[in-house]
């Protein structure tokens, strides 16, 4: 009588639930290659870096202090007659 071959015994990978991983453990475990990630596992992932890119970084420097006059020329006057 032949043997059938039995299933492929399921791996401890494959029962990865992606949706209840950190963020951290996702982004490591990808290039990893220890599963192969959803589509809605990369989506997340983008998402979080993109959200991560649009908080300010910190304050950015207020300019309310005095306007600089811009350095004379010399031998340029102010009010210079145009020659005919």
């Amino acid at each position: 009588m032949p043997q059938t071959p039995d299933p492929k015994p399921a791996k401890a990978n494959d029962a990865v639930d992606q949706d209840s991983l950190g963020l951290k453990t996702l982004a490591k475990a990808i290039p990893a290659r220890e599963f192969r990630p959803r589509a809605a596992s990369v989506r997340r992932l983008a998402e979080a870096v993109l959200e991560e890119r649009k908080k300010p970084k910190g304050k950015k420097k207020s300019s309310t202090g005095k306007k600089r006059k811009l350095a004379k020329i010399p031998g340029q006057k102010k009010g210079r007659k145009k020659s005919k």
